[in-house]
């Protein structure tokens, strides 16, 4: 199960990056018409809450023992994956219309959630193929 344990590292770590990608590519801090934050505050909060739910669950890998338990904690962090990766889209919450810094922080915040996601299916495909191996 080496591979497993290097995957579930992988994901930890993923997932921290995301958690920390708004701070390292700052997004703009324009406002709307009324004062209010613009739409990609919203989509980067929400991204920041999905993030640190990704790392509470990949976390989690690294102690889980059940087959059962680490395949569906691969699956909640492939889930997750693919909601981060949807929140910065147009026809979601989206991001600012005229691209700058937010643009940058949505494209390796999509960059990194595909790798978090396929670090979530092998996860799947190990554990599911330890378990045919037993």
């Amino acid at each position: 199960m080496k591979g497993f344990k290097t995957m579930a590292w992988s994901a930890v770590l993923l997932s921290a990056v995301l958690l920390l990608l708004p701070r390292i590519i700052p997004i703009c801090t324009g406002l709307a018409g009324g004062g209010s934050p613009m739409r990609c505050h919203y989509a980067f909060q929400a991204e920041f809450l999905f993030a640190l739910l990704a790392f509470i669950i990949a976390t989690s890998l690294l102690v889980l023992r059940t087959a059962e338990a680490r395949t569906f904690g691969g699956f909640l962090v492939l889930l997750i994956s693919i909601i981060i990766a949807i929140l910065p889209q147009p026809w979601a919450i989206g991001i600012c219309v005229h691209g700058g810094a937010c643009a940058k922080t949505a494209f390796f915040t999509t960059i990194i959630s595909s790798l978090l996601g396929l670090t979530g299916a092998v996860i799947i495909w190990l554990t599911r193929k330890g378990q045919q191996d037993d």
